[in-house]
């Protein structure tokens, strides 16, 4: 039976810390564009996509690398097969990456099977192209399998809750997941869309400081939790990077914040807050 479990009491994140910040970026190009109904593609909407992967990924990665913060960067599988050198930049620079399916599948349109393929193909091409199997994940939506799916699989988080402000647990038949919710506030729904001019970059900075601002007052009387969701073919598009820069430039000047990678946030939780044994949260396992 899939139950959840949250912590009772005050909230806590390393010495000096108040509020962790995660920097999470949905990697994907026109994996989910799907074909008109005469077969044809749509050439704008397809290509708004793929400039994530072709242009903005770098504008992103030399943004961070000046703010000297690290990200973690869900990425569809394919992705990593179509664009190894944009991968491996983001390895090299200490970032993270965990899966987002492989074409950017609606997790809640699959099989049982479908889901477990995957899932399975996936960490295998991020293996591929990075050594390393990824132990997060975000789908495009969640089914009713997704949790017991990445349990059996050996992931270590899920984000894809918006119920709660901070970390829990999802527990099934002696494993746990580390579940890091998301907030409604990402630049998917403050710009909008990704094929239009619609959204002010000035609005979105204010929608995020407002966040943030409230989490960090909040951070008095226990830790709090800020997570940011951004894409690079609409976070990397001009004007709007600087808003991306903005903000983390913003949460730096803020007392006691740790912008870290979502497993290191993950990581504390399960050793720290919930005192999880580690053999109950497996690491995931060769595909």
């Amino acid at each position: 039976m899939l139950t959840e479990r949250h912590f009772k009491g005050t909230f806590h994140w390393p010495k000096g810390i108040r509020t962790a910040v995660t920097l999470t970026f949905d990697f994907q190009g026109g994996e989910d564009v799907r074909p008109l109904p005469d077969g044809s593609m749509d050439h704008e909407e397809y290509t708004q996509c793929e400039y994530g992967p072709h242009t903005g990924i770098w504008r992103i990665l030399r943004l961070l690398e000046e703010e000297k913060v690290k990200a973690t960067f869900n990425t569809c599988g394919g992705i990593a097969e179509r664009y190894a050198d944009a991968v491996k930049a983001i390895v090299d620079q200490g970032h993270e990456i965990a899966g987002h399916g492989y074409h950017h599948e609606v997790a809640r349109d699959l099989t049982r099977e479908q889901e477990d393929d995957v899932m399975r193909r996936t960490g295998a091409m991020i293996k591929q192209r990075t050594g390393h199997q990824p132990i997060g994940w975000r789908s495009c939506t969640q089914s009713a399998n997704s949790i017991e799916l990445l349990m059996q699989h050996g992931y270590l988080w899920n984000s894809n809750s918006f119920s709660h402000d901070l970390p829990f647990v999802w527990e099934s038949n002696g494993r746990h997941l580390i579940e890091l919710p998301r907030q409604p506030y990402g630049d998917g729904r403050t710009y909008q869309h990704r094929n239009n001019d619609a959204g002010n970059p000035g609005d979105t900075l204010l929608v995020w400081k407002s966040m943030f601002d409230c989490f960090h007052r909040e951070s008095r009387s226990g830790g709090t939790y800020v997570p940011f969701q951004f894409h690079p073919y609409i976070s990397g598009r001009p004007g709007r990077a600087e808003t991306l820069q903005a903000i983390i430039q913003h949460m730096k000047k803020a007392e006691g914040t740790w912008i870290a990678t979502a497993t290191d946030v993950a990581r504390w939780c399960r050793d720290e807050v919930f005192k999880l044994d580690r053999d109950a949260v497996p690491m995931a396992k060769a595909s």
